[in-house]
């Protein structure tokens, strides 16, 4: 990466022992401490010590019960999406996706009327902000310090977003109640000794949540229409399916094993389109497959080329729900499929994401087709994970 030598693993073993079974032996890399400085240490960039703690805080939030009662903000986020559509019409599904995605978050992390400013600035700011921030790790370090409109945006931008946040977090301690949210359970957490998280700390974790469910969600759930729009017996399994399980009504967490056609669709676009690049430094020195690495070495685990690799998905290239059955998953190596990476940072909001997605995949199928625009090429584009330009569709009614 430009003069800094990396080590690559491309085996699901070698990322188990990065990610898992010698975790110990490894930190958080580059590209995280590069975020950091931008977006806090919050769940997604903190590492070691500090890591676990947090992790260990914040669990209840992502609780079963906590993840279900995120059902209704979900539904109401798809309706208000939905809404402003009409039989013809043609959208940015990319965009859309990210009005969605952020929207859910909006809503998950502030229940309370006073809290809708900091909401409204969520929605509007965090989206371009993350992605803009995400494409500077791969930057050189000086880039940052550089005024370009670019790097003045993104500061702008952060500067609204951290005032929001700390305006929300000031009015929930003075009103000292809890509305049943996120925010509310980041005040609420306590760690074993009984000490709480300061300010910083909980506007780091919510910048997290929102860089965490806007980025992915809204790409699966983007290329999840691109590619049911390209295999018409694909969708018609999946539009019977929805029409069995739910009806009109909308999904639950608990419909989500019923809706197997649905969830491996998903789930396969998270395979095609995941994150290209994550790495890890280690801490001491190490042996991977016979190669010694000093300590502070840096190494790169791409899900994308674990996902592309035809040792452990056949044909990768095809948009393949049927891989997902329980009779080919079970031969997928452990490590082959790194989505939500694995070990003590995966993802901790990873059934969030699945009900999020889920619901709206769920919700716009029931009334809604979404026909290619014909003539109009669709790019993969690299971000965080790997999103479409160009992705613009017709909206039709069933």
């Amino acid at each position: 990466m430009g003069p800094l030598p990396a080590y690559v693993v491309t085996t699901p073993e070698l990322a188990r022992q990065v990610l898992v079974t010698g975790s110990q032996d490894f930190e958080r890399g580059r590209l995280s401490g590069k975020l950091t400085r931008a977006l806090g240490s919050g769940l997604a960039t903190s590492t070691g010590q500090e890591h676990r703690t947090q992790r260990r805080m914040l669990q209840p939030a992502f609780s079963r019960t906590a993840v279900a009662a995120c059902a209704e903000p979900m539904r109401a986020a798809a309706e208000s999406l939905m809404s402003g559509w009409t039989a013809g019409q043609v959208i940015d599904v990319n965009q859309a996706m990210d009005a969605y995605s952020s929207d859910v978050v909006a809503r998950s992390l502030f229940g309370s009327e006073v809290a809708a400013p900091a909401a409204a600035e969520f929605r509007q700011s965090l989206p371009g902000l993350l992605r803009d921030m995400v494409n500077r790790t791969i930057l050189p370090e000086w880039w940052a310090g550089l005024p370009t409109p670019g790097n003045r945006r993104a500061a702008r931008a952060l500067a609204r977003v951290d005032a929001a946040a700390h305006a929300a977090i000031t009015a929930y301690r003075a009103a000292d109640r809890d509305e049943g949210d996120l925010l509310s359970l980041l005040i609420a957490a306590r760690d074993e000794d009984g000490s709480g998280l300061g300010d910083t700390q909980i506007r780091d974790q919510m910048i997290t949540f929102t860089l965490a469910g806007v980025e992915t969600t809204s790409a699966t759930l983007a290329w999840f229409f691109h590619e049911l729009a390209h295999h018409p017996d694909i969708e018609r399994r999946v539009l019977a399916e929805i029409d069995t399980v739910l009806g009109t009504r909308e999904p639950t967490l608990d419909d989500l094993p019923a809706l197997t056609e649905t969830t491996h669709a998903l789930l396969e676009s998270t395979r095609l389109y995941a994150s290209w690049i994550q790495m890890r430094r280690a801490i001491r020195p190490v042996v991977l497959d016979g190669v010694e690495l000093p300590a502070g070495t840096e190494v790169i685990y791409s899900p994308y080329l674990l996902h592309h690799d035809p040792r452990w998905f056949p044909n990768p290239e095809a948009f393949d729900p049927d891989r997902w059955n329980p009779d080919r998953a079970d031969v997928i190596p452990n490590g082959a499929y790194l989505a939500f990476s694995a070990g003590i940072h995966k993802c901790i909001g990873e059934s969030f994401a699945f009900l999020e997605t889920t619901m709206l995949a769920a919700m716009a199928c029931q009334r809604w087709r979404l026909r290619p625009v014909p003539g109009v090429p669709v790019r993969p584009v690299a971000t965080g994970v790997v999103h479409p330009k160009g992705l613009v569709m017709t909206l039709t009614p069933r």
